[in-house]
């Protein structure tokens, strides 16, 4: 998060005039999400920052005086930080993150999918009317290696959204299988790692219609698709 928000990358006003801290800016945040734990501590990473940028703000009047000169490197670690910022972001997470965390909370890390189920689920929990002129935060990175950080204001309607995604309705519908079957699954996606000229094993049927789905890698690790009717 540090890098991100030190380039500017959260530059914007969210529907505040006059934002308490500079993470006031954003309305609502999606995050890559591997565990929504660690959404939380990203989150409270965030006002972390803003912390570091004006330690006399009323709304650190509580922080423990160790931590303004704390070295950037022990801050990573540090319990004391944690649980501080973590604690001083609980409400502002409660309205504006915790809307976007349901698609991680039941399905798990999708790892490139995951932040763009956060938005679906954003846009599945907040009405349309409350999220006109709001500003969207978007956090996302890969393996540690490279991130992206960007922000978007909601104008218009988003209720053929709402419509399309159908977020409930494809939670509700998911197949129970047992602990074996999916140890199968996952057996199956490791053997067929790496391989050409391979036809995906597999029954398309429980798919959800208008779904995507590989049906051939051929010689040349050229990959043909098929689309769930």
């Amino acid at each position: 998060m540090d890098t991100p928000l030190a380039n500017g990358a959260g530059n914007g006003n969210g529907v505040h005039a006059e934002p308490e801290t500079p993470l006031d800016r954003f309305d609502h945040m999606c995050f890559h999400a591997p565990t929504c734990k660690l959404v939380s501590k990203s989150y409270a990473r965030m006002l972390y920052n803003d912390y570091k940028l004006n330690p006399e703000n009323p709304v650190f009047a509580e922080v423990p005086a160790e931590i303004k000169d704390m070295d950037l490197e022990k801050s990573y670690s540090d319990k004391t930080v944690e649980k501080t910022f973590m604690a001083l972001s609980k409400k502002r997470f409660a309205a504006r993150v915790q809307p976007s965390i349901q698609v991680p909370t039941m399905c798990g890390n999708m790892y490139c999918g995951s932040v763009y189920g956060s938005l679906c689920a954003l846009l599945s929990n907040v009405s349309s009317q409350d999220l006109q002129g709001k500003r969207v935060g978007i956090f996302s990175y890969g393996s540690g290696l490279a991130s992206s950080f960007f922000s978007f204001r909601v104008k218009g309607s988003t209720e053929e959204m709402h419509k399309q995604i159908d977020l409930q309705n494809r939670l509700d519908s998911r197949r129970v299988v047992a602990p074996e079957v999916y140890d199968e699954m996952c057996n199956l996606r490791e053997r067929a790692h790496l391989k050409k000229d391979y036809s995906p094993a597999g029954n398309p049927d429980t798919l959800f219609p208008g779904t995507y789905y590989l049906t051939k890698v051929d010689d040349l690790f050229r990959r043909e698709y098929a689309i769930k009717q």
